[in-house]
Order: C-alpha cells, then structure tokens, then sequence
C-alpha cells in the first residue's frame, strides 16, 4: 500500500472519487489534490508527501500493535472503529467541502 501513492495516476482516482462522492470520508482531500495540480504543484511532489503519510500511519499502527498490552481480542476487526474513532464524529468527512 506504502509505494501504490509513488504513481500519479492515483492522484486522479483520488480526484476522481471526491467528484463522485463530494460528501463521502476525506473527498476533501481530493479536492486538495485537485488544487495543488491546478496551481502547478508536481504530481511526482503529492505523490512522495502521500506516500510518506501512508507509511508514518502504517508504522504507528504496527508500532501500536506491538504494544505487549494489546491482545489479539483487542484488535480483532480494528479496521472498522477507525473512521468511527474521528473525534468530530464526521467519519473522515467535512462540513466545509467544496466540490
């Protein structure tokens, strides 16, 4: 999943996506993507940024499930509190997006 972010193609399907569903979890992303490559910012320069986000979240996460207070019953199906655990209960949405 890390490398998938080093081509820019998957910008588009990112841009793509927040067109397609503009008030779906982090579709303001998208749209930040959108602008960056409107102002002229590097695709190659968005994908290394996303590329390193990815991984720092992976390695936390891993990091965290190698805490010797985790067991295997709690981390069963964590996956799924994730958007869930967004603190403005918006689940990885914005009130502010605009397509």
């Amino acid at each position: 999943m890390i490398n998938v972010y080093l081509n820019p193609s998957s910008l588009q399907a990112n841009v793509a996506e927040a067109r397609r569903h503009p008030e779906g979890p982090f579709a303001d992303a998208g749209f930040a993507v959108e602008r960056l490559l409107a102002s002229g910012v590097d695709p190659n320069d968005v994908c290394l940024a996303m590329r390193q986000a990815v991984y720092e979240a992976t390695f936390s996460t891993l990091y965290a499930l190698g805490d010797p207070g985790v067991d295997d019953d709690d981390v069963f199906m964590l996956f799924e509190e994730l958007l869930t655990s967004d603190p403005s209960g918006l689940e990885g949405r914005t009130s502010s997006v605009k397509p």
